[in-house]
């Protein structure tokens, strides 16, 4: 498997008119936290947004024919938008590109700019299906690669990612059985193996965990924070 970094800015300026509407408004798109294709046509896309609920409460309502459904975050910084909507000709071309040559989409996709829109996205897949995806962009949106290289996966990377001291302590936790079910050592047990405190060995654990489980689990909307913009 290869991954293709690349940045990406629509011929038009936009991928869908609604943004310029959004940008008038001081609302601008910050990440595309996810996205979904329903069979009816519309698009399911979560968003982080810069700008205040109550412009992009007031952008969502004064466009009924587009907007579906809309739930934005009520608790939460940046501002967190699920919106469901019918997409125009551009954002509908790239969307189905986005559909096709067995391509997968690392999420989230950073936007670096508006008015034009750019995003920043990374995709995986073999070198000729991301040649074929690149090259059908091409065709929608101007595009500037940043790097093409044989993808890693991302559990590797994230433990290529922790210090060698944390590295050192995951492994000797996991050989003396500490993440077995039931567990099989305790923290004092681990720092015969590394000659440090059991309380270093725990603040390092932790603190690997915290790192892990974050780059992990992906963001998502709390169902709890969230109300329906439109009602």
């Amino acid at each position: 498997m290869w991954e293709v970094a690349y940045a990406m800015r629509p011929q038009r300026g936009h991928f869908d008119r609604g943004e310029r509407a959004l940008w008038r408004a001081g609302v601008y798109q910050e990440t595309v936290r996810s996205l979904e294709f329903l069979a009816d046509g519309t698009v399911v896309i979560v968003y982080e947004i810069g700008g205040t609920e109550r412009a992009l409460e007031e952008c969502l309502t004064a466009a009924p024919e587009k907007i579906v459904d809309a739930a934005v975050s009520q608790r939460s910084e940046p501002l967190v938008a699920q919106l469901r909507f019918y997409s125009d000709e551009t954002f509908e071309r790239l969307l189905s590109v986005h559909q096709s040559f067995g391509v997968s989409v690392d999420f989230p996709i950073q936007y670096v700019d508006h008015e034009p829109a750019t995003v920043e996205l990374v995709e995986t897949g073999s070198q000729e299906a991301l040649r074929n995806r690149i090259a059908t962009t091409r065709e929608l949106a101007d595009v500037h690669v940043q790097h093409v290289r044989q993808h890693e996966p991302a559990t590797r990377r994230q433990f290529r990612e922790l210090t060698d001291r944390q590295r050192e302590v995951l492994v000797a936790a996991v050989e003396c059985g500490y993440y077995r079910n039931p567990r099989e050592a305790t923290h004092a047990e681990i720092t015969a193996e590394l000659g440090c405190s059991a309380s270093v060995v725990g603040q390092h654990l932790r603190r690997i965990e915290q790192r892990l489980v974050s780059a992990t689990v992906p963001g998502r909307l709390d169902d709890g924070a969230m109300r329906d913009a439109n009602g």
